[in-house]
């Protein structure tokens, strides 16, 4: 047994989101293979499976596991409960599965993004937000303008940071819609992606 089967098999998830965590594993996949060759299909598989472990744990459950992993929790993040979970399963996915650091980042910023996202960070974050069987219509919308975008831009790259900046566009008016404060670091990714591309320069993502 590979240690990704082995993760499949500790999977404890509803029938809906072990769905959405294998569509997100081939999506991941598939991006890095499109963008980023050099990127390990095996490491890129590994944290798409655990990006959502701890996704259906409490409220309580959540909190006791920042307690045991030492997450420190900025005074913004501890008002937006449904972020906890990119941190405690990047914390499993390290102490309990020794996945190395570009694993664990991944799984820890793929909720929100970041400013200069690793290679591994924005194939999950982007995966997580276009795969297969997300029906949203803000994730189908992003898909589908992905899709166009490989086959107009000349350069893959800035199809792929094109569509990441929509679907930070799409996050931000959904929660202005729904008058939740948004996460400073989608802001900021947001903003470090529209610059990048105004400049029109090419990144491989940070390092």
């Amino acid at each position: 047994m590979t240690a990704n089967e082995k993760i499949i098999k500790d999977l404890r998830l509803s029938k809906e989101r072990f769905l959405h965590t294998m569509g997100v594993a081939d999506c991941a996949k598939k991006l890095a293979r499109r963008h980023f060759p050099s990127l390990s299909a095996e490491k890129t598989e590994t944290a798409a499976l655990l990006h959502d472990f701890t996704k259906e744990y409490s409220l309580n459950e959540q909190i006791a596991l920042c307690r045991k992993y030492n997450i420190a929790l900025t005074d913004e993040e501890k008002k937006t409960p449904k972020l906890y979970h990119a941190k405690t399963a990047a914390a499993i996915a390290k102490h309990q599965y020794g996945v190395d650091e570009e694993t664990a980042s991944a799984i820890y910023y793929h909720t929100t993004g970041r400013a200069n996202m690793t290679v591994a960070e924005v194939c999950l974050y982007f995966a997580d937000y276009i795969e297969e069987y997300r029906t949203e219509e803000s994730c189908v919308k992003v898909r589908e303008y992905y899709e166009s975008l490989l086959f107009k831009e000349q350069s893959h790259l800035t199809a792929l940071y094109k569509a990441v900046v929509y679907s930070f566009n799409m996050t931000i008016l959904h929660l202005l819609e729904i008058s939740e404060s948004i996460n400073t670091e989608t802001v900021n990714a947001r903003n470090w992606y529209i610059n990048i591309l105004k400049e029109g320069k090419e990144t491989n993502g940070g390092q």
